[in-house]
């Protein structure tokens, strides 16, 4: 995969081997002005780094959602998978297809009865549609599609006999206060009526509140084992299974089949799943399809249309999102150089092993081919998934239904998925939709650097990348460090710091005379940067993430000022002496 990709970018080597240096320089200037708007000019960078670069960078992350959405209509279609296509198709069905017409067209409406709170008001009850349904019926339709409300049921094989597992609810995500805050919202923005939005509020939270009830009940972790022909026959207290549709109800879950008269099913904490039965048993279909509506849209009206393609298709958005803006040769090419350094500087280390090393070149691998490529076996996956531009509702329903059956995500594309999270920041600074090169090293080299190191691993314990060889020489380094600061991070902070900072410097050695040009001009600025401060800035920047508690900013600024205080390069960039606060008052713990 790396060898046919390298061909590419040799290839490609020649075409942009010669810089069009106006343009390189034009970029990087009207880069650095808009840069100067997220630096807080009155701290010191040699005092505090951390609060000169991330004071002001709330916000970033929505800046580059908004500029990645408004980048896909600029996007030639020609150029794009199919998948990618269809994800264009949700961000428009997102931006125009959420009122109230698309809700009702979509399918799981329809089936499921409807939202009472949006039907007029009839005189007599039995008009209304959802008269037949049965509550078993309705939570069948939505567990279909992945909501599984009062109980979950996951279904396997095990000796060629279906095992279904049926789990009782037992959290709930918010507090009554929240939830009750959250109904309003959801109401209103259906432009709901407000005597009627009070009404069906009343409803829902009476529902609600008995809900809780029975979560907050005490229950014996115990499991009841019944073969699906005695399951269907059984009677609970009050509770009538035989007066239940369960073949209608599978069949909807299992595409048109039912479980077979001795296949096994096993219920979790039956008393409590007998509450619940008991409760749908005595709510009214019209309290139980407001209740059931009302909080199945909460999370889609209070989640933007990023929100709702990462929780929904985070595959496939995490594909897209890193492919869309970029100048994939070049990032390609960046890539490539950064793994070489990657081989150079550690290959023969201590602190990596042949295990990690192989693991994190198939991590470049993957990632170079899906920039190049793409991914063709995500690309055929959701080949009859089909999503629309008109209603939002219905992708959703499509999208969720998909995800259902599929097998966990692998743990190399989870690392890419985490990798591809940083382009909602990196986005934020792209004015032209356009990331080349230098500004790739700039906003994504210590940040792929970093991940490809971390990438060694195929666990998410922190350090796992670690080479057990490397035991000694980490206690050495962890004594230097001291408590203050983890010395995992720092390590893993220093080792991505220095492989990207010699890929940045290996492309600007190749541009002769661009540096003190460039560096000429933006002296003059009001920030004072140069190309190597643009380094260090960027590099933290989009990694600042303004939306973390206090706790972890606090952890976050520690690592940062532990790796710029032992990085000789900082210092010397930014004319760092002894007395400033990122000055070392002892040795330098050096990982070299």
């Amino acid at each position: 995969m790396i060898s046919r990709a390298l061909a590419i970018l040799c290839i490609a080597g020649i075409t942009y081997g010669q810089d069009d240096l106006v343009r390189v320089e034009t970029e990087l200037l009207s880069f650095s002005r808009n840069l100067e708007q997220y630096l807080d000019t009155s701290k010191q960078p040699c005092q505090d780094f951390y609060g000169y670069v991330c004071s002001h960078s709330a916000n970033l992350s929505e800046t580059g959602r908004q500029r990645y959405q408004s980048g896909l209509k600029h996007t030639d279609v020609a150029q794009l998978m199919d998948m990618e296509l269809q994800l264009i198709n949700f961000f428009k069905s997102c931006e125009s297809g959420s009122g109230v017409e698309a809700l009702k067209g979509s399918q799981l409406f329809r089936q499921s009865g409807g939202w009472p709170a949006l039907e007029p008001i009839k005189v007599n009850a039995s008009q209304r549609t959802n008269q037949a349904q049965s509550w078993l019926g309705v939570l069948g339709y939505f567990h279909e599609v992945g909501a599984p409300y009062f109980f979950e049921t996951s279904v396997t094989i095990q000796s060629n006999k279906r095992l279904v597992v049926l789990q009782p609810e037992c959290t709930r995500r918010n507090t009554l206060r929240k939830y009750e805050q959250r109904v309003g919202e959801v109401l209103q923005s259906f432009g709901i009526e407000q005597s009627r939005a009070h009404v069906t509020a009343l409803e829902v939270l009476s529902l609600e509140r008995n809900s809780r009830d029975i979560v907050k009940a005490e229950h014996i972790e115990d499991q009841v084992e019944f073969s699906y022909a005695n399951f269907k026959r059984s009677v609970f207290g009050n509770v009538s299974l035989p007066r239940l549709d369960w073949d209608g109800y599978f069949r909807k879950l299992l595409g048109g089949k039912t479980p077979q008269a001795s296949d096994t099913i096993v219920v979790k904490q039956l008393p409590r799943l007998v509450e619940y039965f008991a409760l749908l048993q005595n709510t009214s279909m019209i309290r139980l399809l407001n209740w059931i509506w009302t909080d199945y849209l909460m999370d889609i009206v209070d989640a933007d249309c990023h929100q709702l393609a990462e929780t929904y298709a985070g595959d496939l958005y995490a594909h897209m999102i890193q492919r869309v803006t970029a100048n994939r040769v070049e990032l390609a090419k960046m890539y490539s150089v950064l793994g070489k350094a990657f081989t150079d500087q550690l290959a023969a280390s201590v602190w990596i092993d042949e295990i990690s090393r192989q693991s994190s070149r198939q991590f470049l691998g993957t990632i170079m081919h899906i920039t190049l490529n793409g991914d063709e076996r995500l690309d055929a996956a959701y080949h009859s998934v089909l999503l629309g531009r008109r209603s939002l509702y219905r992708n959703l329903e499509k999208l969720r239904k998909f995800q259902l059956p599929q097998r966990s995500t692998s743990q190399s594309m989870q690392q890419v998925r985490r990798y591809a999270q940083v382009f909602a920041t990196v986005n934020a600074f792209l004015e032209q939709y356009n990331l080349s090169t230098p500004l790739n090293y700039l906003l994504l080299g210590k940040f792929f650097s970093r991940s490809l190191v971390a990438a060694g691993s195929s666990s998410r314990t922190p350090g796992a990348w670690l080479s057990s060889d490397s035991e000694r020489r980490f206690g050495i380094f962890q004594e230097c460090v001291g408590g203050q600061t983890n010395a995992i991070d720092l390590l893993l902070d220093l080792l991505a710091q220095r492989q990207a900072l010699s890929g940045y410097r290996q492309w600007i050695a190749t541009r002769t005379g661009l540096e003190e040009r460039v560096d000429a001009l933006l002296a003059a600025g009001h920030s004072k940067m140069s190309l190597q401060r643009l380094f260090f800035v960027t590099s933290l920047l989009v990694d600042c993430q303004s939306e973390l508690g206090v706790l972890q900013q606090d952890r976050k600024r520690q690592v940062a000022h532990a790796t710029l205080r032992n990085s000789p390069e900082f210092l010397e960039t930014f004319k760092c002496r002894p007395g400033d606060g990122l000055y070392p008052q002892h040795q330098r713990c050096n990982p070299f």
